[in-house]
């Protein structure tokens, strides 16, 4: 059916915004005393009131299907005006979900931003605001309207005016708090987004609350199978630690990944009983495919490869670029333990895919770590450097140093805000394993970087230890001090070859007057097939070794002996090294501390 003629579409909508609210009531009033005289010759008598009810309940079923043709309608000239785009997907789909080819984009080469919405679409999508606009004034309490204006003032990005249709929203409280937190989510409000959502769902029936929060077709392997194993009642503990984890910074008020499901999940509720350019009828594929990748951010159309056809193909294209944020079963179980390997939002082909609206980039923080026992606390002091990095080059920087030791526990964040390119944060944190997550924002850009993994300070019962080994750039006369270190702290593992890198530890649980043998080694890690074959064919040169030892009397400051090394390492080819330094005490005890070191080319 082609679509219909603009100049009288136009015209019906300003015949109904001429009508004014005397003729309504006259009419209405007309209508119930015709209702009532009918039922009256039927022998039944009826009050006016009731009458006047079933009038009204007449109007607004009229009301709500005017609005629903008007959708249909602006579906259907927006399937037959989108862009084109040829080329799109290709013959072999990366994942079916149900009906529905899903290819990943996996690096190829791709438009740099959405084609521009054709005018017709536009004009198209506004005559139906109107339309909606005048449908919830006379129908405030169908949730149906409610949902499909705030769907269509987000698609116009008019977030604001989103937020005002959901807050006039009179349809059931918890369907209109849950508009409230999507037009919230899409404004970037994650705070005030994840407080709307509490109160949906607290709000909520049952048997919906359990369908919004479930999160199977986000979960694959032993975690997909321990969730579903479940009752809906018993799954809260499992979901509170997934999105506690999945959050992408730590650093930022609200929880996004988290209001960014429960958003999926508004916005499939909106989409399930009305049309989309998809011309087709909803299903949950449709609804998997909006949880695991989110609503569309456009879409285009190729011309149809059937012979006679006049429908177009037609592509969504999910937000981009977008970022795996959900935790595997080693980090879900113990992120105390995990390794930043567990933390990759770049991982290829995720179950689910996540496009933050502050970040267009997303990379791996440059920085180093190490944890200093004072008593039952413990120092953190972390340092980075992006002075190399193009993407954070002449802007402005806010960083953060976040530690949590589980999703119920307040975090400690150190924040530096308009840091400079290089910096050291230092937190106070108890002594137990925390989940640490270094973050830093170059707003304007939209770029990120981060560094999360688990941390474990030396047990304080332990008696004897060693801290974690400091890198810095030794000054002439080396620091003794931890604090006297800090300013020369490294941001890096990465040294050159020609420089000479200094190392500072501390020794706990030393007698006054113990002395100590130190062994410091450099060895090289992990040589593989390709530089040992390299080497047999004096190719490429073996990789040398450091190794130093003496005895000394460590001078103690309160509990601990900090001490300080400055390392040549000229000899050292490029490489990766494994740092350690064992200490050994009187009575045969002993401590030993380990870091792993790039050595670049000169």
């Amino acid at each position: 059916m082609p679509p219909p003629v603009e100049p009288q579409y136009a015209t019906r909508c300003g015949i109904q915004h001429r009508e004014s609210a005397t003729r309504r009531i006259i009419t209405q009033r007309r209508a119930a005393i015709a209702v009532a005289i009918f039922l009256a010759l039927a022998g039944q008598v009826v009050p006016e009131d009731q009458a006047r009810a079933a009038v009204q309940q007449r109007d607004s079923q009229h009301i709500v299907r005017s609005a629903r043709e008007a959708q249909a309608e602006f579906e259907s000239i927006r399937r037959h005006n989108l862009p084109t785009q040829f080329g799109e997907g290709g013959y072999d789909c990366d994942e079916h979900i149900g009906r529905f080819c899903f290819w990943y984009d996996d690096g190829a080469a791709s438009p740099g931003s959405p084609p521009p919405e054709p005018e017709r679409i536009g004009r198209a999508r506004d005559r139906l605001l109107a339309r909606l606009d005048t449908a919830a004034a006379a129908a405030p309490g169908d949730d149906w309207i409610a949902g499909q204006r705030v769907r269509y003032l987000l698609q116009s990005g008019r977030t604001a005016a989103a937020l005002a249709a959901a807050r006039a929203c009179g349809a059931a409280p918890w369907w209109c708090e849950a508009l409230a937190g999507l037009a919230q989510h899409v404004a970037g409000n994650y705070a005030a987004a994840d407080s709307a959502y509490r109160t949906a769902l607290r709000d909520m029936p049952r048997d919906e609350r359990c369908r919004w929060t479930d999160v199977s077709v986000l979960l694959d392997g032993e975690l997909a199978r321990r969730y579903r194993q479940l009752p809906c009642d018993k799954r809260g503990a499992f979901e509170e630690r997934l999105w506690w984890l999945a959050q992408p910074l730590y650093s930022l008020p609200g929880n996004d990944r988290r209001t960014e499901h429960l958003a999926r999940a508004t916005m499939a509720r909106i989409e399930q009983d009305a049309r989309s350019p998809f011309a087709m009828s909803w299903g949950d594929d449709m609804r998997e495919t909006m949880l695991r990748y989110g609503w569309p951010a456009y879409w285009t159309e190729q011309p149809s490869g059937s012979i006679g056809s006049v429908e177009p193909r037609v592509t969504s294209h999910e937000p981009e670029p977008a970022f795996h944020f959900l935790a595997g079963a080693r980090a879900f179980d113990d992120p105390a333990s995990s390794q930043g390997e567990n933390w990759t939002p770049a991982a290829p082909r995720p179950r689910e895919r996540y496009a933050p609206a502050y970040a267009t980039a997303f990379a791996p923080l440059v920085h180093q770590v190490a944890l200093f026992r004072r008593g039952d606390s413990c120092l953190v002091v972390a340092a980075y450097d992006v002075s190399e990095d193009t993407l954070f080059v002449g802007t402005a920087r806010d960083v953060a140093l976040v530690l949590a030791r589980d999703e119920r526990s307040v975090p400690v964040i150190e924040r530096r805000p308009a840091a400079g390119a290089s910096d050291v944060i230092v937190a106070k944190v108890d002594g137990g394993p925390q989940l640490l997550s270094l973050e830093l924002v170059a707003a304007a850009r939209r770029h990120v970087a981060r560094a999360r993994y688990g941390v474990r300070p030396h047990d304080a019962l332990a008696g004897f230890s060693v801290s974690d080994i400091l890198l810095f750039d030794p000054p002439d006369t080396l620091p003794t001090e931890l604090a006297a270190v800090l300013p020369y702290v490294r941001g890096s593992t990465v040294v050159r070859g020609s420089a000479r890198v200094g190392l500072f530890w501390e020794i706990a649980g030393l007698d006054s007057a113990e002395a100590t043998t130190t062994v410091v080694t450099v060895l090289p890690v992990g040589t593989g097939w390709l530089r040992r074959a390299a080497q047999s064919l004096h190719i490429a040169g073996r990789r040398a070794s450091v190794r130093l030892e003496w005895q000394e009397l460590p001078q103690l400051r309160g509990a601990v002996a900090g001490r300080p090394l400055a390392v040549d390492l000229s000899g050292l080819s490029p490489g990766r090294y494994r740092m350690e330094i064992a200490v050994h005490g009187a009575s045969g005890r002993q401590a030993v501390a380990t870091r792993e070191i790039e050595v670049a080319g000169r």
